[in-house]
Protein backbone atom coordinates (compact mmCIF):
# COMPACT_ATOMS: atom_id res chain seq x y z
CA UNK A 1 0.00 0.00 0.00
CA UNK A 2 1.20 3.31 -0.87
CA UNK A 3 1.01 5.84 1.71
CA UNK A 4 0.75 9.84 1.46
CA UNK A 5 3.75 12.26 1.74
CA UNK A 6 3.60 13.85 4.74
CA UNK A 7 3.43 17.44 3.30
CA UNK A 8 0.80 16.69 0.90
CA UNK A 9 -1.78 16.17 3.92
CA UNK A 10 -4.42 18.92 4.34
CA UNK A 11 -3.10 21.77 6.77
CA UNK A 12 -6.14 20.73 8.72
CA UNK A 13 -4.79 16.79 9.48
CA UNK A 14 -1.52 18.21 10.58
CA UNK A 15 -2.44 20.82 13.52
CA UNK A 16 -5.19 22.42 14.65
CA UNK A 17 -3.59 26.05 14.39
CA UNK A 18 -5.01 26.55 10.62
CA UNK A 19 -4.97 30.08 11.56
CA UNK A 20 -2.08 30.79 12.95
CA UNK A 21 -0.17 33.85 11.02
CA UNK A 22 3.55 33.52 10.40
CA UNK A 23 5.82 34.57 12.60
CA UNK A 24 8.71 36.92 11.90
CA UNK A 25 12.25 35.99 10.64
CA UNK A 26 14.69 35.16 13.40
CA UNK A 27 17.36 38.16 14.05
CA UNK A 28 20.09 35.34 13.42
CA UNK A 29 18.33 33.38 10.14
CA UNK A 30 20.73 33.50 7.11
CA UNK A 31 19.37 35.47 4.16
CA UNK A 32 18.52 32.19 2.10
CA UNK A 33 14.97 32.80 0.57
CA UNK A 34 12.49 30.60 2.35
CA UNK A 35 10.38 30.73 5.83
CA UNK A 36 12.13 30.98 9.00
CA UNK A 37 11.11 29.93 12.26
CA UNK A 38 10.99 31.40 15.77
CA UNK A 39 10.68 27.88 17.24
CA UNK A 40 13.90 26.58 16.22
CA UNK A 41 15.35 26.86 19.16
CA UNK A 42 13.28 25.48 21.67
CA UNK A 43 12.07 22.49 18.80
CA UNK A 44 16.03 21.33 18.03
CA UNK A 45 18.04 19.10 19.98
CA UNK A 46 21.10 17.53 17.40
CA UNK A 47 22.22 15.58 20.74
CA UNK A 48 19.03 13.99 21.22
CA UNK A 49 18.31 13.40 17.87
CA UNK A 50 21.45 11.28 17.20
CA UNK A 51 20.96 9.77 20.53
CA UNK A 52 17.68 8.19 19.62
CA UNK A 53 18.79 7.52 15.94
CA UNK A 54 21.87 5.49 16.16
CA UNK A 55 19.31 3.51 19.22
CA UNK A 56 16.38 2.97 16.76
CA UNK A 57 15.18 0.84 13.54
CA UNK A 58 15.91 3.16 11.19
CA UNK A 59 13.36 4.12 8.48
CA UNK A 60 10.46 2.00 10.63
CA UNK A 61 7.76 4.55 12.41
CA UNK A 62 8.80 3.80 16.53
CA UNK A 63 4.61 3.77 16.79
CA UNK A 64 3.63 1.04 14.50
CA UNK A 65 6.62 -0.86 15.28
CA UNK A 66 5.77 -0.90 18.72
CA UNK A 67 2.11 -1.55 17.85
CA UNK A 68 3.00 -3.94 15.02
CA UNK A 69 0.49 -1.78 12.65
CA UNK A 70 2.96 -1.93 10.04
CA UNK A 71 1.56 -1.38 6.72
CA UNK A 72 4.34 -1.19 4.30
CA UNK A 73 6.54 -4.55 4.23
CA UNK A 74 9.57 -2.84 3.41
CA UNK A 75 11.15 -1.37 6.31
CA UNK A 76 14.43 -0.07 4.07
CA UNK A 77 11.97 2.50 2.41
CA UNK A 78 11.80 6.28 3.95
CA UNK A 79 8.63 7.42 2.61
CA UNK A 80 6.27 9.08 4.73
CA UNK A 81 8.55 8.63 8.13
CA UNK A 82 9.81 12.48 9.40
CA UNK A 83 11.93 13.09 12.45
CA UNK A 84 10.94 14.87 15.55
CA UNK A 85 14.09 17.06 15.71
CA UNK A 86 13.44 17.24 19.42
CA UNK A 87 13.64 14.01 20.58
CA UNK A 88 14.67 11.88 16.98
CA UNK A 89 11.18 10.55 17.36
CA UNK A 90 10.41 8.54 14.06
CA UNK A 91 6.93 8.76 13.04
CA UNK A 92 4.50 7.95 9.94
CA UNK A 93 2.15 9.63 8.38
CA UNK A 94 -0.15 7.50 7.10
CA UNK A 95 -3.91 7.91 6.75
CA UNK A 96 -6.01 7.01 9.87
CA UNK A 97 -2.41 6.35 12.10
CA UNK A 98 -0.24 9.74 11.75
CA UNK A 99 1.88 8.66 14.34
CA UNK A 100 4.20 12.00 13.92
CA UNK A 101 0.98 14.19 14.48
CA UNK A 102 -0.29 12.34 17.37
CA UNK A 103 3.76 12.82 18.61
CA UNK A 104 3.46 16.59 17.99
CA UNK A 105 -0.15 16.66 19.95
CA UNK A 106 1.26 14.44 22.50
CA UNK A 107 4.10 16.82 23.97
CA UNK A 108 4.63 20.53 24.66
CA UNK A 109 3.73 21.73 21.01
CA UNK A 110 6.62 24.06 21.03
CA UNK A 111 9.30 21.64 21.77
CA UNK A 112 8.01 18.77 19.36
CA UNK A 113 6.95 20.60 16.49
CA UNK A 114 9.73 20.71 13.74
CA UNK A 115 10.64 17.46 11.45
CA UNK A 116 12.48 16.15 8.40
CA UNK A 117 11.09 13.93 6.21
CA UNK A 118 13.70 10.94 5.55
CA UNK A 119 12.27 10.39 1.87
CA UNK A 120 11.95 14.54 0.72
CA UNK A 121 15.23 15.63 2.64
CA UNK A 122 12.50 18.64 3.76
CA UNK A 123 11.39 20.14 7.06
CA UNK A 124 7.98 20.94 8.64
CA UNK A 125 6.86 23.46 11.42
CA UNK A 126 3.47 22.16 12.71
CA UNK A 127 2.90 24.89 14.65
CA UNK A 128 3.64 27.31 11.42
CA UNK A 129 2.34 25.01 8.94
CA UNK A 130 4.69 25.73 6.57
CA UNK A 131 7.59 23.99 4.81
CA UNK A 132 11.01 25.59 6.49
CA UNK A 133 14.68 26.56 5.00
CA UNK A 134 17.02 24.07 6.27
CA UNK A 135 19.44 26.67 6.56
CA UNK A 136 17.96 29.20 9.10
CA UNK A 137 18.33 29.70 12.29
CA UNK A 138 21.36 29.03 13.78
CA UNK A 139 22.63 26.37 11.54
CA UNK A 140 20.28 23.90 14.25
CA UNK A 141 18.45 22.68 11.15
CA UNK A 142 21.16 22.42 8.04
CA UNK A 143 23.32 20.89 10.82
CA UNK A 144 20.48 18.08 12.14
CA UNK A 145 19.76 17.61 7.90
CA UNK A 146 23.61 16.53 7.58
CA UNK A 147 23.69 14.51 10.03
CA UNK A 148 20.29 12.32 9.11
CA UNK A 149 21.44 12.35 5.62
CA UNK A 150 25.12 11.01 6.40
CA UNK A 151 23.84 8.32 8.56
CA UNK A 152 20.70 6.85 5.96
CA UNK A 153 23.84 6.62 3.79
CA UNK A 154 25.70 4.82 5.70
CA UNK A 155 23.13 2.66 7.28
CA UNK A 156 22.35 1.86 3.34
CA UNK A 157 26.30 0.66 2.47
CA UNK A 158 26.10 -1.16 6.13
CA UNK A 159 29.12 0.69 7.21
CA UNK A 160 27.58 2.52 10.22
CA UNK A 161 26.70 -0.98 11.53
CA UNK A 162 30.69 -1.45 11.74
CA UNK A 163 31.31 1.72 13.27
CA UNK A 164 27.93 1.27 16.15
CA UNK A 165 29.44 -2.24 16.84
CA UNK A 166 33.78 -1.01 17.22
CA UNK A 167 31.71 2.33 19.53
CA UNK A 168 28.76 0.76 21.64
CA UNK A 169 27.20 -2.56 21.93
CA UNK A 170 24.64 -1.13 24.26
CA UNK A 171 21.97 -1.71 21.98
CA UNK A 172 21.97 -5.45 22.55
CA UNK A 173 22.07 -5.09 26.61
CA UNK A 174 22.52 -3.09 29.57
CA UNK A 175 25.56 -3.52 31.63
CA UNK A 176 25.40 -5.11 34.65
CA UNK A 177 24.60 -3.29 37.37
CA UNK A 178 26.77 -3.60 40.92
CA UNK A 179 29.01 -6.27 41.61
CA UNK A 180 29.34 -9.06 39.02
CA UNK A 181 29.88 -12.81 40.54
CA UNK A 182 32.00 -14.73 38.83
CA UNK A 183 30.40 -17.02 36.02
CA UNK A 184 31.00 -20.46 34.81
CA UNK A 185 32.83 -20.28 32.06
CA UNK A 186 31.74 -23.83 30.23
CA UNK A 187 28.02 -22.82 30.50
CA UNK A 188 26.63 -20.65 28.04
CA UNK A 189 23.74 -18.60 29.78
CA UNK A 190 20.41 -18.53 28.21
CA UNK A 191 18.67 -15.20 27.40
CA UNK A 192 15.29 -14.28 25.96
CA UNK A 193 15.29 -12.16 23.03
CA UNK A 194 12.74 -9.55 21.95
CA UNK A 195 10.44 -10.33 19.73
CA UNK A 196 10.81 -7.40 17.16
CA UNK A 197 7.23 -7.88 15.70
CA UNK A 198 6.74 -11.67 14.44
CA UNK A 199 10.25 -12.55 14.57
CA UNK A 200 9.92 -15.21 16.79
CA UNK A 201 11.34 -17.81 13.85
CA UNK A 202 14.22 -15.60 13.79
CA UNK A 203 14.74 -15.85 17.62
CA UNK A 204 14.37 -19.68 18.07
CA UNK A 205 17.39 -20.50 15.65
CA UNK A 206 19.45 -17.70 16.91
CA UNK A 207 18.84 -19.56 20.57
CA UNK A 208 20.14 -22.68 19.34
CA UNK A 209 23.11 -20.99 17.26
CA UNK A 210 23.80 -19.66 20.65
CA UNK A 211 24.17 -22.81 22.39
CA UNK A 212 26.77 -24.18 19.60
CA UNK A 213 30.07 -24.32 21.04
CA UNK A 214 32.27 -24.88 18.14
CA UNK A 215 30.44 -21.22 17.03
CA UNK A 216 31.39 -19.85 19.92
CA UNK A 217 35.23 -20.86 20.06
CA UNK A 218 35.64 -19.60 16.52
CA UNK A 219 34.10 -16.30 16.46
CA UNK A 220 36.87 -15.49 19.42
CA UNK A 221 39.30 -16.79 16.75
CA UNK A 222 38.33 -14.54 13.87
CA UNK A 223 36.12 -11.81 15.24
CA UNK A 224 38.95 -8.92 15.18
CA UNK A 225 40.92 -7.10 11.69
CA UNK A 226 44.25 -8.94 11.64
CA UNK A 227 43.53 -12.46 12.05
CA UNK A 228 46.11 -14.42 10.65
CA UNK A 229 44.72 -17.48 8.32
CA UNK A 230 47.12 -20.30 7.36
CA UNK A 231 46.09 -21.55 4.03
CA UNK A 232 47.43 -25.14 2.94
CA UNK A 233 46.78 -26.14 -0.69
CA UNK A 234 46.58 -29.74 -2.07
CA UNK A 235 49.92 -31.09 -2.58
CA UNK A 236 48.68 -31.61 -6.45
CA UNK A 237 48.84 -28.09 -6.73
CA UNK A 238 52.90 -27.78 -5.09
CA UNK A 239 52.16 -24.70 -3.71
CA UNK A 240 53.33 -23.62 -0.10
CA UNK A 241 51.52 -22.87 2.70
CA UNK A 242 50.37 -19.24 2.86
CA UNK A 243 49.62 -17.21 5.64
CA UNK A 244 47.38 -14.30 4.81
CA UNK A 245 45.90 -11.01 7.44
CA UNK A 246 41.90 -10.96 7.07
CA UNK A 247 40.97 -7.71 6.82
CA UNK A 248 37.79 -6.18 8.90
CA UNK A 249 34.41 -9.04 8.96
CA UNK A 250 31.76 -7.82 6.78
CA UNK A 251 28.61 -5.64 8.57
CA UNK A 252 26.30 -9.00 8.66
CA UNK A 253 29.01 -11.07 10.55
CA UNK A 254 30.49 -8.58 12.54
CA UNK A 255 26.68 -8.38 13.50
CA UNK A 256 26.59 -12.25 14.78
CA UNK A 257 29.83 -12.00 16.26
CA UNK A 258 28.35 -9.41 18.62
CA UNK A 259 25.11 -10.75 19.40
CA UNK A 260 26.93 -14.54 20.30
CA UNK A 261 29.39 -12.58 22.67
CA UNK A 262 26.53 -10.65 24.05
CA UNK A 263 24.32 -14.05 24.55
CA UNK A 264 27.39 -15.31 26.57
CA UNK A 265 27.72 -12.53 28.80
CA UNK A 266 26.32 -12.41 32.31
CA UNK A 267 22.86 -10.66 32.64
CA UNK A 268 19.15 -12.32 32.75
CA UNK A 269 17.73 -9.01 30.70
CA UNK A 270 16.46 -10.31 27.02
CA UNK A 271 18.80 -8.87 24.25
CA UNK A 272 17.37 -6.73 21.62
CA UNK A 273 18.14 -8.59 18.05
CA UNK A 274 17.16 -5.63 16.10
CA UNK A 275 20.85 -4.53 14.54
CA UNK A 276 21.47 -8.02 13.83
CA UNK A 277 18.09 -8.80 12.26
CA UNK A 278 17.96 -5.77 9.97
CA UNK A 279 21.76 -6.46 8.69
CA UNK A 280 20.01 -9.96 7.37
CA UNK A 281 17.44 -7.82 6.24
CA UNK A 282 19.72 -6.13 3.83
CA UNK A 283 20.92 -9.06 2.60
CA UNK A 284 17.78 -10.84 2.30
CA UNK A 285 14.45 -8.47 1.54
CA UNK A 286 12.22 -11.64 1.84
CA UNK A 287 12.89 -10.90 6.09
CA UNK A 288 11.58 -7.40 5.93
CA UNK A 289 7.97 -6.73 6.89
CA UNK A 290 7.65 -7.88 10.20
CA UNK A 291 5.54 -10.76 8.80
CA UNK A 292 5.61 -14.70 9.49
CA UNK A 293 8.16 -16.51 7.99
CA UNK A 294 10.13 -19.48 8.01
CA UNK A 295 12.80 -20.79 10.47
CA UNK A 296 14.22 -22.75 7.90
CA UNK A 297 14.70 -20.42 5.52
CA UNK A 298 16.15 -17.70 7.87
CA UNK A 299 18.60 -20.28 8.66
CA UNK A 300 19.74 -20.37 5.36
CA UNK A 301 19.77 -17.06 4.44
CA UNK A 302 21.64 -16.24 6.99
CA UNK A 303 24.64 -19.12 7.02
CA UNK A 304 24.83 -18.67 3.34
CA UNK A 305 25.11 -15.01 3.77
CA UNK A 306 27.78 -14.77 6.05
CA UNK A 307 29.41 -17.56 3.59
CA UNK A 308 29.31 -15.02 1.40
CA UNK A 309 31.20 -11.98 3.23
CA UNK A 310 33.67 -14.68 4.98
CA UNK A 311 34.34 -15.94 1.39
CA UNK A 312 35.04 -11.53 0.26
CA UNK A 313 37.38 -11.83 3.50
CA UNK A 314 39.59 -14.16 2.79
CA UNK A 315 39.56 -13.42 -0.84
CA UNK A 316 41.12 -10.00 -0.16
CA UNK A 317 43.42 -11.20 2.26
CA UNK A 318 45.12 -13.32 -0.71
CA UNK A 319 44.59 -10.82 -2.98
CA UNK A 320 46.75 -8.26 -0.20
CA UNK A 321 49.31 -11.12 -0.15
CA UNK A 322 50.12 -10.92 -3.49
CA UNK A 323 50.33 -7.33 -3.61
CA UNK A 324 46.56 -6.74 -4.94
CA UNK A 325 46.78 -7.70 -8.24
CA UNK A 326 44.36 -7.30 -10.89
CA UNK A 327 43.33 -9.14 -14.38
CA UNK A 328 45.82 -6.48 -16.34
CA UNK A 329 49.21 -6.77 -13.82
CA UNK A 330 48.87 -10.41 -12.60
CA UNK A 331 50.19 -13.02 -15.22
CA UNK A 332 49.32 -16.33 -15.35
CA UNK A 333 51.39 -18.32 -12.54
CA UNK A 334 49.87 -15.87 -10.30
CA UNK A 335 46.08 -16.17 -11.55
CA UNK A 336 46.79 -19.82 -10.80
CA UNK A 337 48.20 -19.22 -7.07
CA UNK A 338 45.61 -17.04 -6.39
CA UNK A 339 42.55 -19.14 -7.89
CA UNK A 340 44.27 -22.46 -5.40
CA UNK A 341 44.58 -20.38 -2.45
CA UNK A 342 41.34 -19.18 -2.84
CA UNK A 343 39.18 -22.13 -3.85
CA UNK A 344 41.53 -23.90 -0.49
CA UNK A 345 40.48 -20.62 1.67
CA UNK A 346 36.75 -19.87 1.27
CA UNK A 347 36.64 -23.71 2.50
CA UNK A 348 38.08 -22.63 5.98
CA UNK A 349 35.43 -20.14 7.23
CA UNK A 350 33.81 -21.19 10.38
CA UNK A 351 30.45 -21.46 8.71
CA UNK A 352 31.53 -24.16 6.55
CA UNK A 353 33.71 -25.73 9.27
CA UNK A 354 31.18 -26.07 11.75
CA UNK A 355 27.84 -27.07 9.58
CA UNK A 356 28.58 -28.07 5.78
CA UNK A 357 28.80 -31.55 4.82
CA UNK A 358 28.35 -33.22 2.00
CA UNK A 359 26.28 -35.87 -0.23
CA UNK A 360 26.88 -37.84 -2.64
CA UNK A 361 24.43 -39.02 -5.12
CA UNK A 362 24.47 -42.12 -6.68
CA UNK A 363 22.34 -43.36 -9.84
CA UNK A 364 22.71 -46.59 -11.30
CA UNK A 365 21.08 -47.36 -14.78
CA UNK A 366 19.63 -51.24 -14.74
CA UNK A 367 19.59 -51.46 -17.70
CA UNK A 368 22.97 -51.18 -18.51
CA UNK A 369 24.79 -51.21 -15.62
CA UNK A 370 26.08 -47.36 -15.85
CA UNK A 371 26.88 -45.29 -12.50
CA UNK A 372 26.86 -41.30 -12.32
CA UNK A 373 27.78 -39.51 -9.15
CA UNK A 374 27.03 -36.39 -8.04
CA UNK A 375 28.37 -34.40 -5.13
CA UNK A 376 26.72 -31.49 -3.01
CA UNK A 377 27.19 -29.64 0.10
CA UNK A 378 24.33 -29.41 2.45
CA UNK A 379 23.56 -26.85 5.45
CA UNK A 380 20.86 -29.59 6.65
CA UNK A 381 19.22 -32.67 6.15
CA UNK A 382 15.20 -31.91 5.23
CA UNK A 383 13.46 -34.92 5.64
CA UNK A 384 9.82 -35.44 4.42
CA UNK A 385 6.97 -36.73 7.36
CA UNK A 386 5.21 -39.48 6.05
CA UNK A 387 1.40 -39.33 6.13
CA UNK A 388 0.78 -43.00 6.29
CA UNK A 389 -1.28 -44.25 8.87
CA UNK A 390 1.34 -45.83 10.81
CA UNK A 391 1.26 -45.82 14.50
CA UNK A 392 3.90 -43.54 15.25
CA UNK A 393 6.84 -42.18 13.10
CA UNK A 394 10.09 -42.88 14.75
CA UNK A 395 13.17 -40.98 13.54
CA UNK A 396 15.49 -43.76 11.47
CA UNK A 397 11.55 -44.94 9.69
CA UNK A 398 11.96 -41.23 8.32
CA UNK A 399 15.15 -41.71 7.20
CA UNK A 400 15.14 -45.06 5.76
CA UNK A 401 11.93 -45.16 4.40
CA UNK A 402 12.25 -46.08 0.81
CA UNK A 403 14.89 -48.33 1.48
CA UNK A 404 15.49 -51.15 -1.16
CA UNK A 405 17.91 -53.09 0.43
CA UNK A 406 19.08 -54.95 3.69
CA UNK A 407 20.55 -52.41 4.83
CA UNK A 408 20.02 -49.30 6.92
CA UNK A 409 21.60 -46.80 4.34
CA UNK A 410 19.73 -43.58 3.31
CA UNK A 411 18.02 -44.69 -0.24
CA UNK A 412 15.47 -42.11 -0.84
CA UNK A 413 13.78 -43.56 -4.24
CA UNK A 414 13.56 -45.34 -7.31
CA UNK A 415 13.38 -43.27 -10.34
CA UNK A 416 12.49 -43.78 -13.99
CA UNK A 417 15.42 -42.46 -16.73
CA UNK A 418 13.27 -40.83 -19.78
CA UNK A 419 14.53 -41.33 -23.20
CA UNK A 420 13.21 -40.18 -26.63
CA UNK A 421 13.98 -42.98 -29.52
CA UNK A 422 12.40 -42.12 -32.44
CA UNK A 423 9.67 -39.98 -31.52
CA UNK A 424 8.46 -42.87 -28.77
CA UNK A 425 8.95 -42.79 -25.47
CA UNK A 426 10.88 -45.61 -23.52
CA UNK A 427 11.39 -45.71 -20.11
CA UNK A 428 14.52 -46.78 -18.22
CA UNK A 429 14.46 -48.23 -14.62
CA UNK A 430 17.15 -46.68 -12.34
CA UNK A 431 18.17 -46.79 -8.57
CA UNK A 432 18.98 -43.50 -7.22
CA UNK A 433 20.75 -43.85 -3.42
CA UNK A 434 21.75 -40.76 -1.30
CA UNK A 435 24.77 -40.91 0.79
CA UNK A 436 26.72 -38.52 3.28
CA UNK A 437 30.37 -38.25 1.85
CA UNK A 438 31.26 -35.87 4.48
CA UNK A 439 29.84 -35.07 7.75
CA UNK A 440 30.41 -31.76 10.04
CA UNK A 441 30.70 -31.41 13.35
CA UNK A 442 27.09 -29.91 13.62
CA UNK A 443 24.54 -31.92 11.67
CA UNK A 444 20.86 -29.71 11.42
CA UNK A 445 17.79 -31.95 10.65
CA UNK A 446 14.69 -30.24 9.04
CA UNK A 447 11.64 -31.77 9.37
CA UNK A 448 9.31 -31.11 6.72
CA UNK A 449 6.20 -30.01 8.16
CA UNK A 450 4.96 -27.77 5.16
CA UNK A 451 4.32 -29.16 1.80
CA UNK A 452 2.11 -28.04 -1.05
CA UNK A 453 -1.36 -29.83 -1.61
CA UNK A 454 -2.85 -29.08 -5.09
CA UNK A 455 -2.92 -25.28 -5.04
CA UNK A 456 -2.91 -25.09 -1.04
CA UNK A 457 -0.27 -25.19 1.38
CA UNK A 458 -0.33 -27.02 4.57
CA UNK A 459 1.14 -28.34 7.34
CA UNK A 460 1.83 -31.71 8.72
CA UNK A 461 1.38 -32.09 12.70
CA UNK A 462 2.18 -35.75 13.70
CA UNK A 463 4.73 -36.21 16.36
CA UNK A 464 8.14 -37.16 15.23
CA UNK A 465 9.69 -39.96 17.62
CA UNK A 466 13.33 -38.52 18.05
CA UNK A 467 16.70 -39.78 19.40
CA UNK A 468 19.15 -37.70 22.27
CA UNK A 469 21.44 -39.88 20.81
CA UNK A 470 21.85 -40.65 16.86
CA UNK A 471 24.29 -42.68 15.01
CA UNK A 472 25.27 -41.11 11.56
CA UNK A 473 27.01 -44.31 10.69
CA UNK A 474 24.33 -46.35 8.66
CA UNK A 475 23.87 -43.18 6.66
CA UNK A 476 27.74 -42.57 5.71
CA UNK A 477 29.44 -43.84 2.51
CA UNK A 478 32.00 -45.96 2.98
CA UNK A 479 34.32 -43.15 2.20
CA UNK A 480 33.68 -40.89 4.66
CA UNK A 481 33.03 -43.61 7.51
CA UNK A 482 36.73 -45.38 7.12
CA UNK A 483 35.49 -47.16 10.42
CA UNK A 484 35.72 -50.68 11.17
CA UNK A 485 32.72 -52.49 11.03
CA UNK A 486 30.54 -52.48 13.73
CA UNK A 487 31.83 -48.60 14.86
CA UNK A 488 29.77 -45.56 15.07
CA UNK A 489 29.25 -42.38 14.60
CA UNK A 490 27.67 -40.53 17.35
CA UNK A 491 25.85 -37.40 17.53
CA UNK A 492 24.26 -35.85 20.51
CA UNK A 493 21.20 -33.70 20.51
CA UNK A 494 21.65 -29.73 21.92
CA UNK A 495 18.99 -27.86 20.14
CA UNK A 496 15.26 -28.06 18.95
CA UNK A 497 13.34 -25.14 16.69
CA UNK A 498 9.96 -25.94 17.47
CA UNK A 499 6.36 -25.03 15.12
CA UNK A 500 2.96 -24.85 16.81
CA UNK A 501 -0.12 -24.00 15.99
CA UNK A 502 -1.11 -23.84 11.82
CA UNK A 503 -0.11 -22.33 8.27
CA UNK A 504 -1.90 -19.52 9.03
CA UNK A 505 -1.04 -18.73 13.03
CA UNK A 506 1.80 -20.55 14.39
CA UNK A 507 4.51 -19.59 16.59
CA UNK A 508 8.54 -20.45 16.95
CA UNK A 509 10.05 -21.63 20.07
CA UNK A 510 13.12 -23.34 20.61
CA UNK A 511 14.45 -26.17 23.32
CA UNK A 512 18.11 -26.24 24.25
CA UNK A 513 20.64 -28.27 26.37
CA UNK A 514 22.79 -26.26 28.48
CA UNK A 515 25.80 -28.52 29.20
CA UNK A 516 29.72 -28.28 29.35
CA UNK A 517 32.07 -27.61 26.41
CA UNK A 518 33.64 -31.37 25.06
CA UNK A 519 37.13 -31.92 25.55
CA UNK A 520 39.02 -34.77 23.37
CA UNK A 521 40.29 -36.40 26.81
CA UNK A 522 37.27 -36.88 28.08
CA UNK A 523 34.82 -40.08 27.95
CA UNK A 524 31.20 -39.40 26.26
CA UNK A 525 29.92 -42.37 25.25
CA UNK A 526 28.32 -43.25 28.50
CA UNK A 527 25.44 -41.63 30.01
CA UNK A 528 25.61 -39.26 27.65
CA UNK A 529 21.33 -37.94 27.49
CA UNK A 530 21.95 -37.33 31.43
CA UNK A 531 24.59 -34.26 30.82
CA UNK A 532 23.39 -30.95 31.15
CA UNK A 533 19.97 -29.37 31.67
CA UNK A 534 17.14 -28.33 28.93
CA UNK A 535 15.62 -25.28 28.62
CA UNK A 536 12.59 -23.78 27.31
CA UNK A 537 12.68 -20.32 25.56
CA UNK A 538 9.80 -18.16 23.47
CA UNK A 539 10.83 -15.19 22.79
CA UNK A 540 11.65 -13.40 25.99
CA UNK A 541 10.27 -16.33 28.04
CA UNK A 542 12.65 -19.04 29.12
CA UNK A 543 12.02 -21.74 31.95
CA UNK A 544 13.72 -24.98 32.73
CA UNK A 545 12.14 -28.28 31.48
CA UNK A 546 12.53 -32.22 31.93
CA UNK A 547 13.46 -33.89 28.82
CA UNK A 548 10.35 -35.87 28.68
CA UNK A 549 8.86 -32.50 27.30
CA UNK A 550 11.78 -32.17 25.04
CA UNK A 551 10.89 -35.53 23.32
CA UNK A 552 7.50 -34.61 23.01
CA UNK A 553 7.62 -31.37 20.89
CA UNK A 554 6.74 -30.93 17.96
CA UNK A 555 10.38 -30.69 16.18
CA UNK A 556 10.50 -28.44 13.57
CA UNK A 557 14.42 -28.14 13.09
CA UNK A 558 16.72 -30.91 15.11
CA UNK A 559 20.27 -29.14 16.11
CA UNK A 560 22.87 -32.49 16.82
CA UNK A 561 26.82 -32.27 17.69
CA UNK A 562 29.56 -34.86 16.88
CA UNK A 563 30.51 -36.36 20.05
CA UNK A 564 34.22 -36.26 20.46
Amino acid sequence: MRLKDPFSLKVAEMTKRTNKPRKPRDEESSDEVGLTCQHVGKAVDLTSVKKSVLSSVWLVCSDCLKERTMIDTDISTSHDIVVCLKCGFQGCNQSGIQHAVKHHQAFHPESHCITISLSTWKAWCFECNEELSTHCNKKALAQSLDFLQKHSVKAASGRLFIIKLQEDSSDYSDPPKGKVTAVNSTLVPVKGINNLGNTCFFNAVMQNLSQTHMLIDLIQEVKEKGYKLRICPPVETNLSPLTVTLPSPEPLTAAMFLFLLNMKEPGKDPLNPKLLFNQLCQKAPRFKGYQQQDSQELLHYLMDSIRVEETKRVKVGILKAFNNPTEKTADEDIKRQVKAYGKEGVRMNFIERIFVGELTNTIMCEECGHISTVKEAFIDISLPIIEERVSYLSFKYLLCQNCKCNTDELILFIVAVLADKKGEKMYTSARKQMLISSLPPVIILHLKRFHQAGMNFRKVNRHVDFPLILDMAPFCSALCKNLAAGERVLYSLYGIVEHSGSMRVGHYTAYVKVRPPQRKTEQHHKNLSGQGSWVYISDTTVQMVPESRVLNSQAYLLFYEELL
